[in-house]
């Protein structure tokens, strides 16, 4: 089953929470399984650009069913040609950097995922990513 609604609202708002706590002003967007958008906010005075980037990093981690931290380091060196063509497809916008955690529903399938970005270094994007996927933050891929 894809993320709710209701679901992706409590996501951001409990990454919201962790934004305000650790003193960031970030975006945070939540896309079904599919990478289509479900909901996104953009905090006061974070950047214009930053519900794209959340949103893009949250598509890769849906599509791959990965957190960006692991994409990151697997598309690093030979398979950043990979990425590259990849992120260039025009099919959708990925960011493989960190900041983004797949979701998962009642039976353990990713459902979506959570994208977060603003928090500099993409370090504290993950941090908040991670608090706002809480209970529902999907198991590391097997590959």
């Amino acid at each position: 089953m894809a993320v709710t609604l209701a679901q992706a609202l409590a996501a951001i708002d409990r990454g919201m929470v962790k934004a305000r706590e650790l003193g960031f002003l970030v975006a945070v967007a939540v896309v079904d399984d599919a990478g289509h958008l479900v909901a996104c906010q953009r905090m006061d005075g974070a950047l214009w650009v930053t519900p794209e980037i959340a949103r893009a990093k949250a598509n890769a981690a849906a599509a791959f069913r990965a957190g960006t931290d692991e994409l990151e380091s697997r598309f690093v060196g030979a398979r950043q040609l990979f990425a590259g063509n990849v992120a260039g497809l025009g099919i959708s916008e990925f960011v493989f950097g960190r900041g983004a955690v797949p979701l998962s529903d009642a039976d353990g399938k990713v459902a979506g995922a959570v994208g977060v970005s603003g928090a500099v270094p993409a370090d504290n994007d993950h941090l908040i990513a991670t608090a706002a996927a809480g209970d529902h933050a999907a198991a590391r891929a097997e590959h």
